[in-house]
């Protein structure tokens, strides 16, 4: 009896023992609270006791894309709209489509008054026609506020027994040019000459398609498909 008496720093063994308790039970909500705040949990206010997930991180190897050069002076998506006999010309700035009874020319196979010329083509040798049909691509360059004072500078130039029988605006694949035809005569045959006239910044060029002139009609067709297939490189 005389030892529960006795007390420790005023207190007797029951005083301590609940004090040493609540000590312990502080010590825990102590901890506890530690680890929701680790764990980004929160207690009250609104917030979610729950812990949060970690995601887990997948490692993906990333492949880069394949480059393929360019093979094409420009995207032919038309190539199959073109007759399979056909075949296709093109240089660094220019590509064109013509059927296979045409060949490349020389400088003494075709004359042009126009420009530089880009691309010569002569028609092979045929029975049918005394003349065999040219084509030319040529170019120039802009000296003239607007495309058709420059033409109207141009075409003065044209010899005597040539006229224009025909000039238009129209679109080749939505792009703007001046439709030409020119009437002339030499050495006793009538031609006709089918000019293409198309802007490009500083550069005029010109896509000519010349025949005799039963020949051009009978061949207009063909030269209107051939126009559809020129390209300006871009």
């Amino acid at each position: 009896m005389m030892d529960e008496e006795k007390k420790f720093f005023g207190m007797t063994r029951m005083q301590i023992g609940i004090i040493a308790g609540l000590a312990g039970t502080l010590f825990v909500t102590a901890c506890i609270g530690g680890i929701l705040i680790f764990r980004g949990g929160s207690l009250g206010f609104g917030g979610s006791s729950e812990p949060t997930a970690i995601p887990t991180v997948t490692s993906v190897m990333v492949t880069p894309p394949t480059l393929t050069p360019t093979i094409t002076l420009t995207p032919v998506p038309y190539e199959q709209l073109v007759p399979a006999d056909w075949r296709q010309y093109n240089t660094p700035l220019i590509e064109i489509w013509l059927p296979s009874n045409f060949r490349t020319a020389t400088a003494s196979d075709i004359t042009n008054g126009f420009a530089f010329t880009e691309l010569l083509f002569v028609e092979v040798s045929s029975k049918s026609s005394a003349y065999n049909m040219q084509v030319a691509v040529t170019y120039d360059l802009m000296t003239a506020d607007s495309l058709d004072s420059y033409l109207e500078s141009k075409f003065p130039h044209l010899p005597y027994q040539a006229r224009v029988t025909d000039k238009r605006t129209v679109f080749v694949n939505t792009v703007e040019s001046r439709r030409i035809v020119i009437e002339y005569r030499a050495n006793n045959i009538d031609y006709n000459d089918l000019v293409y006239v198309f802007l490009d910044g500083s550069a005029v060029w010109y896509v000519q398609y010349v025949a005799e002139i039963s020949e051009f009609f009978n061949n207009l067709g063909v030269f209107e498909q051939s126009i559809n297939t020129f390209r300006i490189a871009r």
